[in-house]
């Protein structure tokens, strides 16, 4: 019972611990919705610089595409073309003129000739805060000819916001760098509007730049916090849940599982002392009256005696055997007989593990295909009692080219794969460096009964979920990368990111 009660508290304080990864799992979405409508408002700026009719600020068919543009996406609050001073051209809306020259954002673009982001602004007709991004036109000589504008409200910040917290049970707050509130969801206060740079909570949001933290919130209840900053703007989204509402459910899961347990232990201890009674204190009993009738002087001869209990050692014997056959069974069924690597079943219940794992608790992994080049020939020439050997020594070569905890199996034939663990920062260096060790230990000569044996290998290579958050469709990648690595010439790795960008170079 101390046991389970130790399991129950240390599931306490994963609940909590898992509450704080939520918060900050559920900022991090929401910067990095921010970060893609900024990738997304700098790609629809660089097609409208195509456009002839808006390069020039032509009258009339400038405002014209402009306004169709401003009502494609959703995100946009207008459009507008201005010369390098400032002055506006021609626009999406029929709004006053207004002179962005002495504006920092604006300015930054027409000196660095490069795109860039206001911070959070508050809009002069809307009155809604909102970012405006500004992308420079060059003209022939390389100099600014033209300054294209694009304002962006925070409609789909709201959308959001309110899907987070429903999720989450808490609230959702936008910060601007200064620390005041632009956006709140729910805000029974009236927050919106009101700067908290004071308030010690937000003085430690405005400090870095993306984490937990526990303290009290903007309304005195003591908060779980994750947050992150938004893109080019340096303003924060914050995701807080109240401490108290984690800890009554986790204390309420608690108090019903010690009941459960007490009940669970009572029972099991009522049983156990009814089969003790049944099947070993009354033999012993019965055992200890015939000793004592043995020793009496009404012993009877013909008597029959108590036949005496089962040997111990017999359950160790029972016990070991069933742990030999355990192994035996799990060998044939998950391993391959000849390398000693995992086989094609191991190896397709590890991705079902993989699959099944929660959003949060998942791992990046690095999905490596290999296939051998120049095998076929080994077995043609020298049998396969050879190409047995040489793929044994393979096995045990790939073994030693992976850590501890990664996946090697063999998937059938001269078919290979390697699933690598990546740490949150891991370089894709790493995934190269341990590509380059398994074709260098590959390619080096196999000694097989006096005989120099030379066998190659191509990698394929894929990335979960970055390349896609679909594993069976990474698989498929990894399959792509190692064939376009047998077309340019084997003896080589390809990452399907490289394919996929027509750019695949050997390592």
């Amino acid at each position: 019972m101390v046991l389970v009660l130790v399991l129950l508290l240390q599931e306490r304080s994963q609940d909590i611990e898992r509450a704080r990864e939520g918060t900050r799992l559920l900022a991090h979405r929401g910067a990095l919705q921010q970060t893609q409508i900024v990738q997304q408002v700098r790609s629809v700026l660089q097609l409208l610089t195509l456009v002839p009719d808006i390069r020039e600020a032509i009258p009339g068919r400038c405002t014209t595409l402009l306004k169709q543009t401003t009502d494609l996406y959703p995100w946009a609050s207008g459009f507008g073309v201005f010369d390098p001073d400032g002055k506006l051209l021609c626009n999406s809306s029929d709004n006053r003129p207004v002179n962005l020259g002495q504006r920092d954002y604006f300015k930054e673009a027409v000196a660095a000739r490069r795109f860039t982001v206001s911070n959070f602004l508050i809009g002069q007709n809307s009155k809604q805060p909102r970012v405006v991004a500004a992308l420079p036109i060059l003209g022939a000589g390389g100099s600014v000819s033209r300054v294209l504008v694009a304002g962006v409200d925070l409609s789909w910040l709201a959308e959001l916001s309110a899907e987070i917290a429903r999720e989450s049970g808490g609230t959702v707050s936008l910060f601007d760098s200064q620390g005041t509130i632009l956006a709140r969801v729910p805000d029974p206060q009236g927050l919106v509007g009101h700067s908290m740079g004071d308030h010690p909570t937000v003085r430690r949001f405005l400090e870095d730049d993306a984490g937990i933290i526990e303290g009290g919130g903007l309304d005195g209840v003591p908060r779980i916090s994750g947050f992150a900053t938004l893109a080019d703007t340096g303003a924060k989204i914050v995701v807080a849940v109240a401490r108290d509402d984690i800890l009554a459910a986790a204390d309420r899961n608690l108090l019903v599982g010690t009941g459960v347990m007490v009940g669970v232990v009572l029972l099991i201890v009522g049983g156990v002392w009814v089969l003790m009674d049944v099947m070993i204190l009354r033999g012993l009993r019965d055992l200890k009256a015939s000793a004592a009738f043995l020793s009496s002087d009404l012993f009877d001869p013909h008597a029959p005696c108590t036949p005496a209990p089962t040997h111990p050692s017999e359950f160790s014997q029972v016990a070991q055997a069933m742990r030999t056959m355990g192994r035996t069974l799990t060998a044939i069924a998950f391993e391959d007989r000849l390398t000693g690597l995992a086989n094609r079943r191991s190896f397709e219940a590890h991705v079902e593990r993989l699959q099944e794992q929660p959003a949060e608790e998942q791992t990046a992994i690095a999905i490596l295909y290999i296939d051998l080049d120049g095998f076929k020939p080994v077995n043609d020439q020298h049998g396969h009692h050879t190409g047995d050997a040489a793929l044994k020594e393979i096995g045990a070569r790939l073994s030693r080219c992976v850590r501890h905890g990664d996946f090697a199996g063999r998937l059938g034939g001269d078919e290979f794969a390697v699933l690598l663990s990546l740490a949150d920062g891991q370089p894709e260096r790493y995934i190269r460096d341990v590509a380059r060790r398994i074709i260098d230990s590959v390619s080096a000569p196999i000694l097989v009964d006096d005989l120099d044996v030379r066998i190659g290998c191509s990698i394929g290579i894929a990335l979960w979920p970055s390349d896609t958050e679909d594993l069976v469709v990474a698989l498929q990648n990894a399959d792509q990368a190692l064939y376009a690595a047998k077309r340019a010439g084997r003896g080589r790795a390809v990452t399907y990111s490289e394919l996929s960008d027509n750019k695949a170079e050997s390592i």
